[in-house]
């Protein structure tokens, strides 16, 4: 069988690599510091006074444009690109070690464990942005925890909150492999469970595991801006009473797509568009590695499906 070239593998990989490099860089090129502004200027053209002020359309100035309250766009982006990459990867990560560990001790059981299953059954029909929302929303508005506080606080907070749907999916795929002949004759021979899990159980997971991990990283950053629909932002909100605004405190993507929604309509549409598109690139990316990887699983297995 032709190996087949898989575009959405290399492109998924190359656009995550970008993502992940403008994370680490991306504060250091920024063309302004975090908190400038733009200020209420005039200039003279053709002998005539123009008065200019925020918000500024895109220009080589400013690429993106300025926000209503003149900060730069660009400038936001770029220091809110860690908190939107390395947030979402230290989330995937948590949930699928924890997740790993508890499907892995429960799907190796000799009996089915009813108290888990009729956790997952429920666990399965909440939505999680629910228990999310209300568990942060009292603290994450004008909180007076430090920044890296609520960023730790959000990620163990959803980390924790998705280990079941994980640990689901290992469990079931334990339950399968353990059934199989050769576990069988494993344990026909003497074999114990770490032996089982971790000679015959884990190196059969491997691709399952890297899919599960990209498939997470997609539903974090969904879930992130969901919650930045509703006000909610990675590393804190900063609410003004009058008039009542929303501000992320870190620029993290979703935070600046929910702080400038309201922009959608009139003439500055440009304030919402840029940190939507750079969500959707981001979104899009996590999307075309997990298309990638699962086609290139696939593509492997019906080559050599007996092994």
């Amino acid at each position: 069988m032709q190996k087949r070239f898989s575009w959405s593998l290399w492109i998924g990989s190359i656009l995550v690599a970008l993502l992940i490099i403008l994370g680490l860089v991306g504060p250091h090129i920024a063309p302004y510091e975090v908190d400038f502004q733009e200020r209420l200027s005039s200039t003279v053209v053709d002998g005539k006074t123009v008065i200019t002020y925020p918000p500024l359309p895109p220009s080589e100035a400013h690429w993106l444009g300025t926000d209503k309250w003149g900060a730069d766009l660009l400038t936001l982006l770029l220091y809110g690109a860690p908190y939107t990459v390395f947030v979402t990867i230290a989330i995937s990560f948590i949930r699928l070690v924890l997740g790993t560990i508890l499907g892995l001790y429960i799907g190796i059981q000799d009996k089915p464990q009813a108290w888990w299953l009729s956790i997952e059954n429920a666990w399965s029909y909440m939505p999680i942005f629910i228990p999310v929302y209300f568990l942060l929303v009292g603290v994450n508005i004008n909180s007076e925890l430090s920044t890296s506080g609520l960023v730790t606080m959000f990620i163990f907070t959803v980390a924790i909150l998705g280990v079941p749907s994980v640990a689901a999916s290992i469990r079931q795929k334990t339950e399968q492999i353990k059934e199989t002949q050769y576990v069988l004759a494993a344990v026909s021979l003497g074999a114990g469970r770490e032996q089982i899990i971790f000679r015959h159980i884990l190196p059969h997971l491997k691709e399952q595991l890297v899919i599960i991990l990209v498939t997470e990283m997609i539903a974090i950053m969904t879930l992130m801006g969901l919650l930045g629909m509703f006000d909610l932002f990675v590393g804190g909100t900063y609410m003004t009473l009058d008039p009542v605004i929303y501000k992320s405190i870190t620029n993290e993507w979703a935070g600046l797509l929910g702080s400038y929604r309201s922009f959608v309509y009139g003439n500055s549409i440009w304030i919402f568009l840029s940190p939507l598109i750079a969500f959707i690139l981001a979104i899009g990316s996590f999307t075309l590695l997990a298309k990638g990887l699962r086609d290139k699983f696939e593509q492997s297995y019906n080559r050599t499906p007996f092994i």
